[in-house]
């Protein structure tokens, strides 16, 4: 019994191991996920909750806004020791809302 605490550290380790990094095929089909079903419910203010500000916003003179929504996830790196490539990990959301600032349609872009 004296090994306890050390065999339930190793499990608990062993555990986190085993957690996967998502492709960016995986995190995008999570944002749509997440969205597709919000169109025509969600406001911005959901959107700024998700992501923080918006980069920028364009006001149409019929009352239409867009907006795009960036979260960065960190830099990543690909490749061996001597040939390694690093990338910006994030994912990406430009939101159409209606005047009242529902969410109308968005487009989705995520990278790992």
């Amino acid at each position: 019994m004296r090994h306890a605490p050390l065999v339930l550290a190793l499990l608990a380790l062993g555990a986190c191991s085993g957690s996967k990094v998502k492709t960016s095929a995986e995190a995008l089909k999570d944002i749509h996920k997440k969205y597709e079903e919000r169109v025509g419910k969600a406001t911005k203010s959901e959107l700024v909750e998700e992501f923080g500000q918006a980069d920028w916003c364009e006001q149409k003179p019929a009352g239409p806004e867009t907006c795009r929504f960036y979260k960065p996830m960190g830099t990543m790196w690909k490749g061996d020791k001597e040939n390694r490539t690093r990338y910006e990990a994030f994912d990406e959301v430009v939101a159409e809302f209606d005047p009242q600032g529902v969410l109308r349609d968005y487009k989705a872009r995520s990278q790992r």
